[in-house]
């Protein structure tokens, strides 16, 4: 079976539902951002800061080629690169979370670890939102925005897989 890839922008819930999935299927987890800053031993906002926007999306593109995962959410401006969709939608089965915006916004207003929202305007951020919808949706296998849904399509989608032994065995 293809990995999941959750995407969407950020504040999505895309972390949130990928462990909980992998909470409740017993599927193995990753959170792109989470495993590029383990791997350069920085913080994303500090890559953003230090090295700037194109080169982190270069290294979501590395990074997506060297892990091996179940599900993986990807970060909310992976799609932005052009190899990066082109990866994804050929190896990957994906799920767009469709979160409305205002709802996003709530949760990522003035939140320091996300270098895109810090100080942007809400109009800045819709704007934002906006230019990536279309990526999103061009990428997707399915696009869904309530959580218990998500969840449901992610156990009808491995559930054959679930029973195969080997499934999820490979790893980093």
């Amino acid at each position: 079976m293809k990995p999941i890839y959750l995407s969407g922008f950020m504040g999505c819930g895309k972390s949130y539902l990928g462990r909980k999935a992998a909470s409740e299927t017993g599927l193995y987890f990753i959170d792109l951002d989470e495993y590029i800053t383990e791997r350069e031993g920085i913080k994303v906002s500090e890559i953003f800061k230090k090295y700037g926007e194109k080169f982190f999306r270069s290294l979501e593109f590395d990074a997506l080629s060297e892990i091996s995962a179940d599900i993986i959410a990807l970060g909310g401006g992976a799609l932005t690169n052009p190899d990066t969709a082109a990866y994804v939608k050929e190896n990957a089965v994906v799920i767009y979370i469709n979160t409305p915006f205002e709802n996003v916004y709530e949760r990522i207003k003035g939140d320091k670890s996300r270098p895109l929202a810090v100080n942007k305007s809400k109009e800045e951020l819709f704007t934002l939102y906006q230019s990536r919808e279309s990526g999103y949706k061009n990428t997707a296998d399915y696009i869904k925005n309530d959580f218990d849904e998500i969840i449901n399509l992610i156990k009808e989608l491995t559930e054959e897989d679930l029973k195969d032994k080997s499934f999820g065995k490979e790893r980093l």
